[in-house]
């Protein structure tokens, strides 16, 4: 390695924007993963346990509510998740009328 004379003073590299970027990385990790595991615990619990629709849904929201709270996500994680049970209600309603 070459050591010789250098203009670089440690502390002094301005890092705002590595900052903003790695902040929007970590937010973007932190509600991609807890979306996806809200997603996945609706079809798990109607498929992989004896609970029907209903009480999988309900317990989903709550679970969304929790994780939401405990991670202190803003608003529109709760939009969200309120948005999300309404969809797999209306969902569920139609494929249980199909299905009979």
């Amino acid at each position: 390695m070459a050591t010789g004379p250098s203009d670089f003073k440690p502390g002094t590299m301005p890092v705002e924007s590595q900052t903003s970027t790695f902040g929007g990385f970590l937010n973007l990790t932190v509600y991609g993963g807890s979306m996806i595991a809200v997603i996945l615990l609706y079809p798990i619990l109607v498929f992989c346990t004896a609970l029907s629709w209903f009480p999988s849904l309900v317990i989903t929201g709550v679970f969304g509510i929790i994780l939401g709270v405990a991670l202190k996500l803003k608003g529109g994680w709760f939009a969200s998740v309120i948005g999300l049970c309404v969809f797999l209600a209306i969902m569920s309603v139609i494929i249980a009328a199909i299905a009979t």
